[in-house]
């Protein structure tokens, strides 16, 4: 559920320039790439409103609909955090595909406000209230598609297009949801107690539209950072 994505340095070297602390790199070093990325992760984490790019931890996601198996849960204002601290792999840059891809790792949570209606399994569900759900070692694999275009100066820069990313949870997830049933606790117990032991079920439909909505702000921040800058200045060609 986590995030991201602001993990290549010459995403963040748009804003900060030399004073950013990492290395400036080819763009065909994935090494150099995924080692400088590591190093401004908390560097970039909180956006530059200078430019109109968001924080990416904390995030805001100010809504997003899940459906599992008959339960309908909206999640509102919620903030998504700890992606300031992801591992960071594989970054990489193809001019000829035009993508930008990379992995990472997090322990993300979630917290904001639900409200829950239909039935899961045979149980009818009912609430709203406080939500938290908080992922272990969740793998991330992300794909942005991009075209080179001019700026107004002439000068080449990567304007991003759309995005896909694939997922998978590995070491367990936490669920909770306040006011079920109307505070009816042996309920409310019952239905957190099936949530959580099976988590890896959970997790595949709960993730899809968490991390989407994730994303698309890391989308929205990354296609800021590289439309402000020259592909020259940002990387070695």
């Amino acid at each position: 559920m986590s995030a991201v994505f602001y993990f290549i340095p010459f995403l963040i070297q748009i804003c900060y320039g030399a004073l950013l602390p990492v290395p400036k790199c080819k763009i065909s070093d994935t090494k150099c790439l995924t080692a400088s990325a590591q190093m401004a992760i908390p560097l970039f984490a909180p956006g530059i409103p200078e430019i109109g790019a968001p924080p990416i931890d904390e995030m805001q996601i100010k809504y997003v609909k899940v459906a599992l198996a008959g339960l309908n849960l909206d999640v509102k204002d919620a903030t998504l955090k700890g992606l300031k601290d992801a591992k960071i792999y594989k970054v990489r840059v193809d001019m000829e595909k035009k993508e930008i891809k990379y992995v990472f790792i997090s322990d993300p949570w979630l917290e904001g406000k639900y409200t829950a209606s239909g039935q899961l399994l045979v149980l009818p569900i009912s609430g709203d209230g406080d939500v938290s759900i908080k992922i272990k070692n969740g793998e991330i694999d992300v794909t942005h598609t991009f075209d080179v275009v001019k700026n107004a100066d002439g000068k080449d820069v990567i304007k991003l297009k759309g995005f896909s990313f694939k997922y998978d949870i590995k070491d367990g997830a936490n669920y909770y949801l306040g006011n079920l049933f109307n505070g009816n606790k042996e309920l409310s117990n019952a239905l957190l107690k099936f949530m959580n032991e099976n988590w890896k079920l959970l997790s595949e439909e709960f993730g899809e539209p968490v991390l989407r909505a994730c994303i698309k702000i890391i989308h929205t921040a990354i296609k800021k950072y590289l439309y402000a800058h020259p592909l020259e200045e940002l990387v070695e060609l």
